[in-house]
């Protein structure tokens, strides 16, 4: 019989904080070359975990289950995040520079907020998203991709965008985008450091709490794996003469950053 290993999220966060594994689960493919494979998690699995994940990566392996050793909560994050493979983007039509990220820039897509947002707070609705915002940027705006590295939507999905984005990050790097027009007389680097587009319009409208928790929890995995302090979250207005990320949450990064260094210190305690 073939088991289910949880590769990351530490049985700490399980009910109980034992030793339990999965028989039966609805599979999709992550990395299958390393028989890597994602599902859904059931609401109820985890108990202390404000903002539990809602798919988990595992590994196929026979015979006996082993013990799964406790990563730091903030890895698991970055698991979480729908690939380009998985959300089925076009080839993008270069590969792209690997960079030493400086900064986190945070962006908004100026699209519907809820509860009539164009995802519709659903993955599958996230996944469309993605599809049309990398169709806009490689054929409305001649881009060689999308312009942002990931993608918060209004249901909390996270998802890469510019290919390459989650593998970089994962080594501490990021892949040169299009999301942040360097200007001399502002911050330069900002495409060489990874660009969040959270999907809505936020001039006056307030983020929910599913989104918000999403971009805490992503801006935190980022600045971990990236060596990146969280004084370094900007807004795209910081780079280029734009009103994005809009007026209400360009005026929240205070709070984003005090919230991302208290995640930072949870994990690291």
């Amino acid at each position: 019989m073939a088991w289910l290993k949880l590769t990351q999220k530490a049985l700490y966060l399980m009910q109980g904080g034992t030793n339990q594994y999965l028989q039966k689960v609805d599979l999709q493919p992550h990395n299958p070359e390393r028989e890597q494979y994602r599902f859904n998690v059931p609401v109820d699995w985890f108990q202390s975990l404000n903002n539990p994940p809602q798919s988990m990566i595992v590994s196929l392996e026979e015979g006996e289950p082993q013990p799964v050793t406790p990563e730091t909560p903030l890895a698991s994050t970055l698991d979480r995040v729908i690939t380009t493979q998985e959300w089925n983007a076009e080839p993008p039509r270069e590969d792209f520079e690997r960079t030493i990220p400086k900064y986190i820039v945070i962006h908004h897509s100026a699209h519907r907020n809820p509860p009539h947002a164009v995802s519709e707070g659903t993955e599958e609705g996230a996944k469309e998203l993605a599809r049309s915002i990398q169709k806009d940027h490689l054929y409305g705006r001649n881009w060689s991709d999308s312009g942002h590295n990931f993608l918060n939507t209004t249901g909390g999905y996270l998802l890469e965008g510019r290919q390459g984005s989650l593998e970089a990050v994962m080594e501490g790097k990021s892949v040169r985008s299009a999301h942040a027009k360097q200007d001399d007389a502002l911050l330069s680097g900002g495409n060489s450091s990874p660009g969040i587009e959270n999907e809505g319009n936020f001039m006056s409208f307030e983020m929910v709490e599913t989104q918000w928790n999403s971009l805490v929890e992503l801006c935190a995995a980022i600045c971990h794996a990236c060596n990146i302090t969280a004084d370094n979250i900007r807004g795209h207005r910081d780079f280029s003469n734009t009103q994005c990320p809009g007026d209400w949450l360009y005026n929240q990064l205070p709070r984003l950053r005090q919230a991302v260094r208290e995640r930072l210190m949870i994990a690291k305690d």
